[in-house]
């Protein structure tokens, strides 16, 4: 296996790439009696530098600007390799606030901070000259981070317009071949004054491994319009579709975005199957909405992908959206019409898709990940105690994937509320909050070992709390039924306190399931504050507890008895003030974390 990571922050800021360390799929040598096996090797150059360096500087990019990175990779080793590419690791953070920036905020937002520019970042990719991802679109940076994309197609070989290196359309780059990548970055045009001086940082990692290894689990590829009169190729207009799904799970997990579609307009997303008078196999249907969008997530058990009788077997599986009905596809007899229409998205990059049902195998080797919490909360305007400017925190939490049964790591903080005690949680993504970015099994994952909370803003503070039978009765509820909540699932599995100047550093894990937190002589499962006092002189008014005496309540199982469900995990961290029933619990700071448990 080869991993070439780079790192990139842009807006103000310079990255300096990052290169992994090449691993052997096999040992490098075996020896038997009288003979030396000697084996071959997996490795990749990037514009003819193995490992790879160099140097972006992208300073001062205003709204309008394009970004361009350009880079070959060739097959250097002696075996067949498959390729992929992922943006992971991606950061945002405030950097200062300025004053047109602070006008844009009280207008806007309340007067909240905002500063997520990898939504406000189109992404376009071109491979050896074609479209895998089109700037017309608009998919932004997070709609595509942390999933795999395939480099090399898999259906050259029924693909006209492709001219790349492996004839045989399995999705190869063999000994010596190369293939040429160009992604661009473009910062949109309407993007207002809440982005200046804000910084966005991301790895592009490259991943080379053979062809017998196993996948990476999370992965997307796209569909196009290919409607031209006399010609069959994807065209770069504002017509995409965006498939995520898990190459291997025991169901077959997926994560339609549409764009570009007829408004108000049934579609029906289905496995196309070869010859074309094969059965076509629904796999979801909806229909989209104002804005000529539609998301479609769900599981299916359709067994491997694709079918033995299908005639891309053992290649890939063809992954098609089109009207219901008549003219498209026709659910009754399983067909489809024809001729196509311009709003029929067919498999462009990297064409086929593979699933294997089952469960997905462990990653081997593990890796340590860092998290900057550097999102405001939305309850930032409601602390304890007083009012603490929490822009200028600095939070990080540095932790290993994949993790068996418990997750652990270290908060490196400063910045803080001197004195004050922060609840460390997750907090679930339910899909209907959160769209395509959603993770309704993992958002389960926690509630059940934690608490509910809903998330419409029909709702305050406590009356926001929902148990696991209130869940479960409205998960049952029709997505048309008015009295359907939005209801996220949140665990507290870790505390720390900040010292006289903010500042923290704390070794964390997810070993208990905790309710609430209590200053009750720093022993699990108490309900008592008998060690509250006045610490901060400069806010005499204002309890805290010392370190030392914090515990928390258990909300599930006992003292140190929780472990996580296994599976990959999209959750957000967050960090929230204890008020030990003095004041409001307020989150504060907040970000992104993706992990797995096995």
């Amino acid at each position: 296996m080869k991993k070439i990571v780079i790192s990139l922050c842009t807006i103000a800021a310079v990255a300096v790439i990052v290169v992994g360390a090449t691993r052997s799929y096999f040992s490098d040598t075996e020896t038997s009696t009288n003979n030396i096996i000697q084996t071959g090797t997996v490795d990749i150059d990037i514009d003819g530098q193995n490992p790879w360096t160099g140097k972006f500087n992208w300073e001062n990019v205003k709204p309008g600007d394009t970004k361009e990175i350009t880079f070959v990779i060739r097959n250097v080793g002696a075996y067949p390799v498959k390729l992929w590419k992922i943006i992971k690791n991606l950061t945002t953070e405030e950097n200062e606030i300025i004053e047109p920036e602070q006008d844009w905020y009280n207008a806007n937002n309340g007067g909240n901070p905002k500063n997520d520019i990898d939504a406000a970042m189109v992404y376009e990719m071109y491979i050896d000259g074609q479209i895998a991802v089109e700037k017309e679109a608009g998919i932004t940076l997070d709609e595509i981070k942390d999933y795999y994309m395939n480099l090399v197609k898999l259906d050259e070989a029924t693909d006209p317009s492709y001219t790349g290196p492996d004839p045989n359309g399995s999705g190869i780059l063999n000994p010596g071949g190369s293939i040429t990548v160009v992604q661009r970055y473009h910062f949109r045009e309407d993007t207002g004054n809440w982005a200046q001086s804000d910084k966005m940082a991301f790895d592009i990692e490259i991943l080379a491994q053979q062809v017998s290894a196993p996948e990476p689990v999370k992965q997307l590829s796209f569909m196009n319009n290919k409607f031209v009169s006399g010609d069959w190729h994807a065209i770069a207009d504002a017509k995409i579709g965006l498939l995520k799904y898990d190459s291997m799970a025991p169901m077959f997990n997926y994560n339609f975005a549409g764009v570009g579609l007829v408004t108000d307009k049934a579609y029906c997303l289905i496995y196309s199957k070869d010859p074309w008078g094969a059965p076509k196999i629904l796999v979801d249907k909806g229909t989209s909405d104002a804005n000529g969008e539609i998301n479609l997530i769900g599981s299916m058990d359709t067994g491997d992908l694709p079918y033995a009788d299908d005639g891309n077997y053992p290649t890939g599986a063809k992954i098609w959206s089109l009207p219901c009905g008549s003219g498209g596809y026709n659910e009754s007899s399983q067909t489809v019409g024809w001729p196509p229409q311009s709003d029929w998205l067919f498999d462009n990059w990297p064409g086929f898709i593979k699933y294997a049902k089952g469960d997905a195998p462990i990653p081997p080797v593990g890796g340590s990940q860092t998290i900057l919490l550097n999102e405001l909360g939305n309850d930032i305007n409601n602390q304890y105690g007083y009012p603490h400017d929490y822009s200028g925190a600095n939070v990080n939490f540095t932790y290993n994937t994949p993790a068996s049964s418990k997750l652990s790591g270290t908060i490196t903080a400063s910045g803080l509320k001197p004195y004050a005690t922060y609840q460390v949680k997750f907090i679930g993504k339910p899909t209907c909050g959160y769209g395509t970015l959603g993770d309704d099994t993992a958002n389960e994952y926690i509630g059940y070992q934690g608490r509910w909370t809903v998330l419409n803003s029909s709702c305050a503070g406590a009356g926001c709390n929902r148990t696991d039978a209130e869940y479960a009765a409205n998960k049952l509820k029709a997505d048309s039924d008015s009295t359907k909540e939005c209801i996220a699932g949140y665990l507290v599995w870790d505390f720390f306190t900040a010292d006289s100047s903010g500042n923290a550093t704390k070794l964390a894990q997810t070993a208990n399931s905790y309710h609430v937190l209590w200053s009750g002589g720093g022993v699990c499962d108490t309900n008592v504050n008998n060690y509250l006092a006045y610490l901060d002189s400069a806010h005499p008014t204002v309890l805290f507890s010392p370190a030392d005496k914090v515990d928390g309540e258990i909300e599930r199982g006992a003292c140190g008895g929780l472990t996580l469900n296994p599976g990959t995990y999209d959750l957000e961290m967050a960090l929230t003030e204890e008020s030990f029933h003095q004041g409001n619990w307020a989150t504060v700071l907040m970000k992104d974390i993706n992990f797995v448990i096995y």
